[in-house]
């Protein structure tokens, strides 16, 4: 039964992976890294049939692809922000024969001391050089978790330069996939200690550990079909050049926090000073805000100026994102419409809409992210202050 099952887990896993990359909604340019991933985090499950086909000692095939499940997950999150090449993911791929190598010498040295056989011997799984590959994957994992959850603050904070409506690239379910990965690696630990404690029970630990798995490859090959990318948005972007404008304005606006050193940029004050007074102008008397999903790219076409120029004004000039400039404005705009009475008639909704958001919840989270209420907290507020007035 064990064996089936192991055969079931590892084969799902394979197809997922290949349904994700071929999937015709799929970006294969950055699922193609889930799928690797999801196929990496299925392989343990392999254990139980090496097992019954070979022998106990036959673990070391499978040990050394485990290495791989957190470099292809933080591969995948960076690949939302920038083209991942060779040369930026050898580094992090360079692990997998060094952890062959380890893999090798410390199972060879311990199946020396030990017969061949179905059952992983007490002692084997006991030597203190068996331990050494596990605390090296353990330790590997967590880091890896660690660079996914910050490459995935970074995008979150990045595309903010370049749109001014984010909810079409909802980040929750990826930051699920993170955290998931967590709790499968110290679901993992907490599983490892129990076969040492109890290596009678390797089966039962490795089929707990394998339905944990499934649950969470399901819900992230079905969930990352549907993840709207950067590049799907901004198919006529080129993807370098994109990707060079974002690194750019992160790092313009974290050069205005206290304490950091300004560098030197292509433009002079007196042209920033002019790109951003051209950029309050057009949004001002244009309106330009009210159109629920602006981006910096059609902003700078208006302007006939070149988007890093305008996201370099944005930042210098007005020491604000694209996204907080637009928004703001929509604000100001939603409280003119609040404390109008020709508007009194008009719901929270449709105020909403008029300013430029485009649903109630965007509405709200940004309303209040600036003015530190809900906007029908605040007519309600307004409202009181009149009558007290």
């Amino acid at each position: 039964m064990l064996l089936f099952l192991a055969g079931v887990g590892l084969l799902q896993g394979a197809l997922l992976a290949v349904l994700l990359y071929f999937h015709p909604k799929s970006d294969r340019s950055v699922n193609g890294f889930l799928a690797l991933f999801i196929f990496c985090i299925s392989l343990p499950v392999l254990i139980p049939i090496a097992q019954q086909l070979f022998s106990w000692q036959a673990i070391i095939i499978v040990e050394p692809f485990t290495v791989l499940g957190g470099p292809f997950l933080y591969l995948y999150v960076r690949s939302f922000k920038e083209p991942i090449t060779w040369r930026k993911a050898w580094p992090h791929l360079a692990i997998f024969p060094v952890f062959v190598g380890i893999a090798c010498w410390s199972w060879v040295t311990v199946a020396h001391q030990y017969p061949p056989g179905k059952e992983v011997p007490e002692g084997a799984l006991r030597h203190p050089l068996s331990f050494i590959p596990i605390m090296i994957r353990f330790s590997q994992r967590l880091l890896y978790y660690g660079l996914s959850l910050r490459a995935l603050y970074l995008y979150q904070h990045s595309i903010r330069h370049l749109f001014s409506e984010t909810s079409r690239i909802n980040l929750r379910w990826v930051r699920y996939l993170v955290h998931g990965y967590l709790v499968l690696v110290l679901s993992t630990i907490i599983c490892y200690i129990y076969i040492r404690q109890h290596p009678e029970n390797l089966g039962i630990g490795i089929l707990s550990a394998g339905a944990l798995i499934t649950i969470y490859i399901y819900l992230a090959a079905f969930k990352g079909i549907g993840q709207i990318t950067l590049w799907q948005l901004m198919p006529e972007r080129n993807k370098e050049t994109l990707a060079d404008t974002l690194e750019e304005a992160v790092n313009l606006e974290d050069d205005n926090l206290p304490g950091r050193v300004k560098r030197k940029t292509g433009l002079s004050d007196t042209r920033i000073q002019d790109i951003a007074g051209r950029i309050l102008l057009i949004l001002e008397s244009e309106k330009l805000y009210q159109e629920t999903e602006l981006t910096l790219q059609q902003l700078a076409d208006r302007l006939a100026l070149p988007p890093h120029q305008l996201s370099q004004a944005i930042n210098d000039g007005l020491n604000k994102n694209f996204y907080d400039l637009i928004n703001q404005y929509r604000v100001e705009e939603a409280k003119r419409l609040l404390l109008n009475e020709a508007n009194r008639n008009y719901t929270i909704l449709s105020v909403g809409f008029e300013a430029g958001f485009n649903s109630k919840t965007t509405f709200n989270t940004v309303f209040k992210k600036f003015t530190g209420l809900t906007p029908t907290a605040y007519r309600d507020h307004q409202k009181q202050a009149a009558l007290l007035a």
